[in-house]
């Protein structure tokens, strides 16, 4: 009997991996077929395919069987179920958008996908075992002590910034005096002009502190040298600050290789040297939002008493510093304290009134005294949160304006309300600044209930172009082989438009420009290959590393895998910088330099998700002193 049993479940177990074996191959067929010359149905290919995605599921399932807990399995594969559905409704809809320009359409064509990308995951889902298994493993050898290792802090804060600073001095030199580009343009005028002159749609603090190194160069001798001047500053707050960041990971961590990576990572790495002596203001805020993360754990779980104090202080002031470089700050802040709130309303009373506090004096205060101070008044213009709709209306007109002219006028009239007929032709789906400055802008911010009325009533009769409309405008942040946020407005060495913009907008009216001279030109020829030519796209497998997907999908999965580990602490922490990520889904356009805090706060997050031992140690610190402080008020009652 029991032999027939196992004969039973052994034939179950085959015939089972056989047709799971079957959907893999369907889902990563699908994914070739899109492509016009790869396609892979009814080929030798498919055969090795299934082949491979069989041996997979075997060793999966035999990996799965070694978890002696059957709660904990059940738990390992609903955590990898998720992991790789989600990952393969990521490929299924990017593909499509890529090849096809549009998702499948209708009910039917939404439930083919939802089909097709769980087909997919089947051939994913042994990937996604292997990460948590790999993390398992890692979590089960246990955590390095941090006693005896704390003054060291001090040492590696020091020379991490040292290196890193020193780093930075050759892209500084190719890009001499400093790379002005982005909104520089429009900023450096209202600089040279005066302060009557700063118009809110850029930080006001951020053209004042432009304005602050043209007066430096003007007492030294020329604007270069001023804009010189601001290119070492920062390069010195960002030395400082990502300093203190691997002075943090060798407290949370007390290894080494970390401090190593993390270290060559923000020193070395393209993207984050680039962007450091580059004008956006992007740079600054980056640094800020870090520092002001950082203070928040240091005050967490590395201060007590008179340090707690000090680092409260801190943290107000940084954060309402912090804020006037970022709208998008204010409103990752203030949903973070929402969720403290509702989620730890009793151990982190004052951590909330902090955030409060940073809401209060730097939304309100501190940027109401700037304004004063500059003697302006005026208010940055309310259409720039509205990105997503004009590009939802602006999809359905340029794909059924004609018809609905003919068809519905009505209809028609309501999209010309919110895109001028004449602008129906110039949808471009990555980028919503090519339409946003010809709308009416009063058509969307003076009557919110009317727009909002508008807005369903065309989302309903085409809900497929509102979806799509979204999902292209932020293709780049979610979907790993997505080109267009590295060329939504071109690339190539001769442009110097690409992943990052390092063309010299610095026209000055009544002065002239501001010279670029680099210093360096054989660096600054390799680093505009890879940052205006886009060259790494040709580099195999490395070239993951420059795709800014990969840092979203990276915060997606720590924080999945602090759920996983029950590491709420961690998860809570990570809600920062995902809330900011949050506010980029509703942007204009998918750049990198929006995913640079992000990408610099990444191995500080990881770090803090593997050190078990110092939240332990945080509460056994807590502890002891409840314990002390007890036996004191004891000692003293009884004299």
């Amino acid at each position: 009997m029991n032999i027939a049993k196992d004969k039973w479940m052994k034939y179950k177990g085959t015939s089972g991996r056989a047709v799971l074996t079957l959907c893999g191959v369907y889902g990563v067929a699908y994914l070739f077929s899109l492509q016009p010359v790869n396609r892979i149905y009814y080929s030798v290919l498919n055969v090795l395919l299934a082949v491979g995605i069989y041996s997979m599921l075997q060793q999966t399932e035999q990996n799965l069987r070694k978890i002696e807990e059957k709660r904990d399995r059940k738990r390992r594969i609903y955590y990898v179920a998720v992991i790789s559905f989600l990952f393969a409704l990521s490929m299924v809809m990017g593909y499509q958008l890529q090849n096809l320009g549009m998702t499948d359409c209708g009910v039917r064509g939404k439930g083919m996908i939802l089909i097709r990308a769980l087909c997919l995951s089947v051939a994913a889902f042994p990937f996604a075992n292997l990460l948590l298994d790999g993390i398992d493993r890692l979590s089960a050898r246990g955590e390095a002590t941090m006693s005896g290792r704390y003054w060291k802090s001090g040492i590696v804060f020091a020379v991490t910034a040292v290196v890193i600073f020193l780093c930075l001095i050759p892209v500084w030199l190719a890009y001499y005096p400093i790379i002005m580009s982005y909104d520089f343009h429009r900023q450096v005028n209202e600089a040279y002009k005066g302060l009557e002159w700063f118009y809110p749609l850029q930080p006001i603090a951020h053209t004042w502190l432009i304005r602050l190194f043209l007066q430096i160069g003007t007492a030294i001798g020329s604007y270069e040298a001023g804009m010189a001047c601001m290119a070492v500053f920062q390069m010195v707050l960002y030395a400082l600050v990502m300093g203190y960041a691997t002075s943090m990971i060798w407290r949370m961590t007390a290894k080494k290789w970390p401090v190593v990576v993390t270290t060559l990572f923000l020193a070395l790495f393209p993207y984050n040297t680039v962007l450091v002596v580059c004008t956006t203001k992007d740079t600054l805020f980056t640094i800020l939002f870090t520092l002001f993360f950082l203070l928040f754990l240091e005050r967490n779980y590395f201060s007590n008493g008179k340090k707690k104090i000090l680092m409260n202080i801190l943290l107000v002031a940084e954060g309402c510093l912090m804020m006037q470089f970022r709208n998008n700050a204010v409103y990752a802040v203030a949903v973070f304290m929402l969720l403290l709130l509702i989620l730890r309303p009793k151990k982190e009373k004052l951590g909330i009134l902090i955030l409060g506090i940073c809401l209060v004096l730097g939304e309100t205060g501190m940027r109401n005294v700037i304004q004063t101070a500059i003697g302006t008044r005026l208010e940055a213009p309310k259409i720039e949160a509205y990105s997503v709709p004009i590009q939802q209306f602006a999809r359905v007109a340029y794909y059924h304006g004609e018809e609905l002219e003919a068809q519905d006028p009505e209809l028609a009239a309501l999209l010309e309300k919110y895109v001028p007929r004449d602008h129906w032709d110039a949808y471009y789906a990555p980028l919503a600044d090519t339409i946003k400055g010809a709308v009416n802008a009063s058509a969307y911010t003076e009557n919110s209930r009317q727009f909002l009325r508008d807005w369903l009533r065309v989302g309903k009769r085409y809900p497929n172009e509102f979806l799509d409309a979204f999902l292209e405008l932020t293709r780049g942040y979610w979907f790993w082989d997505d080109f267009s946020w590295a060329e939504n407005l071109g690339y190539g060495t001769d442009t110097r438009y690409g992943v990052l913009f390092t063309y010299t907008s610095s026209e000055i009216e009544g002065y002239g420009s501001i010279e670029h001279r680099s210093k360096f030109p054989a660096l600054e020829k390799v680093l505009e290959k890879i940052v205006s030519g886009n060259c790494f796209n040709e580099w195999p497998v490395l070239s993951v590393i420059f795709h800014g997907s990969l840092y979203s999908w990276s915060l997606f999965f720590l924080m999945v895998l602090c759920l996983y580990r029950r590491k709420y602490w961690c998860f809570q922490m990570s809600l920062l910088p995902f809330l900011y990520f949050g506010t980029m889904l509703l942007g204009p356009v998918v750049q990198v330099r929006y995913l640079f805090p992000i990408m610099v706060m990444l191995p500080v997050l990881a770090a803090f998700f593997s050190s078990d031992r110092m939240k332990s140690q945080s509460n056994e610190n807590r502890e002891q002193k409840v314990v002390f402080l007890g036996r004191k008020i004891y000692n003293k009652a009884i004299g």
